[in-house]
């Protein structure tokens, strides 16, 4: 078991060891001067009337470095002179360029005729396509009139069947001149329609007929 001695000895060691960590990640403020003269201070006045010496160039390397410096410029002359070259060609007015029209000029024809020929297809094809459309819209048309003609036909056959049916039906009619004929025959003409069913299933029609005249 651990004594209270040693556990308070631990608690101040951690205590030290937290204190010491929070001294070294504190923030730090340190003062920084520049490495140069600012570029908007004035030259200092010790330096005011200083006159730099001249380097002095050897002859050797006075030539060399000439040497360099016409080797650079014939060098950069060349390469200019490339460019406007290949600007020329490139130009509106240029051969190359003059030839790069005529070359589209004659591809834009060709493509215009190419596409007259394409119309001319596509219009034949078109052509013979509503050819083909208006024969079969004309033989719906006339099929359809054929069947309302046979359809109206029919209608007048029923029609006629039905006014021959009406007329033979007429004969029977009772109008003004046959009206008092009409009664007479009603009057004298007894109907009776009552009617009776043995057991048997025989019919007997009328309130005046017997069983003696059925089996007879």
């Amino acid at each position: 078991m651990f004594k209270f001695s040693n556990i308070l000895n631990y608690t101040l060691k951690v205590n030290s060891n937290l204190k010491s960590d929070l001294l070294i990640n504190s923030t730090s403020i340190q003062c920084v001067r520049w490495g140069r003269k600012p570029r908007w201070l004035p030259m200092a006045k010790s330096k005011l009337f200083r006159i730099p010496e001249r380097p002095k160039i050897g002859e050797n390397e006075r030539i060399e470095l000439k040497r360099l410096h016409d080797r650079y410029k014939t060098h950069m002359h060349a390469i200019r002179n490339y460019f406007q070259e290949e600007t020329a060609k490139t130009s509106k007015t240029s051969v190359l360029a003059l030839q790069e029209i005529e070359d589209e000029e004659q591809e834009h024809v060709r493509c215009m005729k190419e596409n007259d020929e394409w119309n001319k297809q596509v219009a034949l094809l078109r052509e013979q396509r509503l050819k083909v459309e208006a024969e079969r819209r004309r033989e719906e048309v006339l099929k359809s009139m054929d069947e309302a003609q046979e359809r109206k036909k029919l209608r007048l056959e029923e029609i006629e069947k039905m006014v021959r049916e009406e007329k033979e039906k007429s004969k029977y009619y009772i109008t003004a001149e046959n009206i008092d004929k009409a009664i007479e025959d009603a009057l004298a003409t007894t109907v009776d329609h009552n009617f009776a069913v043995d057991l048997e299933g025989h019919l007997f029609k009328g309130r005046q007929t017997k069983p003696s005249d059925i089996y007879r």
